[in-house]
């Protein structure tokens, strides 16, 4: 039998992040609604009442945790679950957003199965409001048509009258508790308890369940032991002190309340095991890396990922007659799924280095593992570069990351390699054309290559670095350390923000030993 369609808001700028939560969501029978920032999914959520609603944080015009107090707001008393989609996996963050009103976090890039077994405990959970709202509605019906279990005795304990209530409450027939004590309901130690506190009242006035509401033990017929709310009022009439018990069985509420723990604590499970996972990947990466040939003296790179793993990779490699190689790769999304996406091509891209093969066949070689590799609407933004300093030429491929730039010693772009490549794993290589660029230099330069995440980083005022401040922070650098000097203008613009997206810079010296010292 098919679950119930929820109605899920989705929140987040980014359409491609918008179509893979959609994708996911589609296979957990739930109809999506989509919102590309915090403002329009406001007015999505006042429009279509959702049932839950996936917000991301960072986002133009109105940012989540703006949103989420703004849905809080309009929700009227409704519980609709909101649960926080982000890059950002700072402590900080996670804390903002619980505490202005969501009730869940889930870090990018999503993992399917972590995403299905929230979205079941997520099922269960708004079952159990759905039936506890029952139950509280059942509660008022009862309250305003006089019919909880209200039990009247003497200033003895005994049973005076009982209601209907209370004999389907406790499983006997009016006849069987009236005249008897009112201990009967109540199992040992209590009873005891029950029957000291009320001598005392009467004794001395000292209150102890006398006009409170509390939580206390029932016994059914059958001796079953369950929890039920009583209140007790004294009435002194003319002829009699009288007690008045109201009670209410709350096993169905305290079944809930351990379900919904066993849930938090399932969702705790599931959290830790995600990270363990992303523990594993990052020794895997780590194996298939070279980082020895990271340290070429010719190489300055960086990458910061927008949380714990990155999903860009920065890879170089020398052939055996010296030509140094170079791929900058960016995959679809953020963290763990992006990174894992890249893996298949390291071991590849090391051979074609081995092999000296010109760059067009490297690429053709890595988009068709890609290719084979990646699920539909995966994909990898590559650069690709092979340089022989010796001969000053080298060769180039540009397929969805930022222009590629040569720049001189003064910081000047003096060549741009336009990104007119298709990113890999989009289309069979059979059916595209690749085609790398051939380039030369007289004089000793530099080749940078960057991920989008570096020149689309946005500061408070949502001003992104873009390619002019890019450009003018090299012309600010001095052409050693210019890594470091090009990250430093980052910071500068983003002030108090930080970035959403993986930062990734590579740049390749192209100067011979001796030469480019300025």
């Amino acid at each position: 039998m098919l679950e119930n369609t929820l109605r899920v808001l989705v929140a987040d700028d980014i359409a491609s992040n918008r179509t893979v939560v959609g994708a996911f969501l589609a296979h957990l029978n739930c109809t999506p609604l989509y919102a590309a920032d915090g403002l329009e999914a406001v007015e999505v959520f006042r429009r279509e009442a959702p049932d839950v609603v996936l917000m991301d944080l960072m986002m133009p015009r109105m940012d989540g945790f703006e949103a989420i107090r703004q849905i809080r707001e309009a929700s009227d008393g409704r519980w609709v679950p909101i649960i926080i989609i982000s890059a950002l996996s700072g402590e900080g963050d996670i804390v903002q957003g619980l505490d202005i009103g969501a009730d869940d976090y889930l870090s990018k890039p999503l993992s399917f199965p972590v995403f299905a077994a929230r979205f079941k405990a997520l099922r269960r959970l708004l079952d159990m409001q759905r039936r506890l709202s029952g139950s509280l509605e059942q509660v008022q019906a009862v309250a305003n048509g006089v019919i909880d279990g209200i039990i009247s005795t003497d200033q003895a304990g005994t049973i005076l009258s009982v209601n209907r209530s209370a004999c389907q409450i406790f499983g006997y027939a009016e006849s069987e508790l009236v005249g008897r004590s009112v201990g009967m309901l109540m199992p040992e130690p209590q009873r005891v308890i029950y029957e000291g506190y009320m001598a005392r009242y009467l004794e001395s006035g000292e209150k102890h369940v006398i006009g409170q509401i509390v939580e206390v033990s029932g016994v059914r017929k059958d001796g079953s032991v369950f929890p039920l709310e009583m209140g007790v009022s004294d009435i002194q009439l003319p002829t009699q002190h009288m007690f008045i018990g109201v009670v209410r069985d709350v096993s169905e509420t305290r079944r809930i309340q351990r379900q919904l723990a066993e849930d938090a604590a399932r969702l705790q499970r599931y959290h830790d095991e995600s990270v363990q996972e992303q523990e594993l990947a990052m020794a895997i990466m780590a194996r298939q890396v070279r980082s020895d040939w990271l340290r070429d003296p010719a190489v300055e790179y960086v990458v910061m990922p927008a949380r714990n793993f990155s999903g860009d990779v920065v890879a170089v490699a020398r052939s055996p007659d010296g030509a140094l190689y170079a791929m900058l790769a960016d995959a679809t999304g953020h963290g763990l799924a992006a990174a894992v996406s890249v893996l298949p091509v390291l071991s590849a891209f090391y051979r074609g280095a081995a092999a000296h093969l010109p760059v067009s066949a490297l690429v053709a070689e890595l988009n068709s593992i890609l290719f084979g590799f990646l699920p539909a609407g995966r994909f990898v933004a590559t650069a690709l570069v092979r340089l022989e300093v010796g001969l000053r030429q080298g060769q180039i491929w540009v397929g969805g990351v930022p222009d590629v730039l040569r720049v001189d010693d003064a910081g000047r772009v003096v060549q741009r390699f336009i990104s007119s490549g298709l990113p890999l794993g989009i289309l069979p290589s059979t059916e595209i054309l690749i085609e790398h660029e051939t380039f030369t230099w007289d004089a000793p330069c530099q080749i940078m290559l960057c991920s989008d995440g570096f020149t689309e980083a946005e500061n408070a005022g949502g001003e992104p670095f873009g390619a002019t401040g890019l450009e003018q922070a090299l012309l600010d650098s001095p052409r050693a350390g210019r890594v470091n000097s090009l990250c430093a203008a980052l910071t500068r613009h983003l002030g108090s923000q930080t970035a959403t997206d993986d930062v990734s810079l590579l740049i390749l010296d192209c100067a011979s030993p001796g030469e480019g010292t300025g």
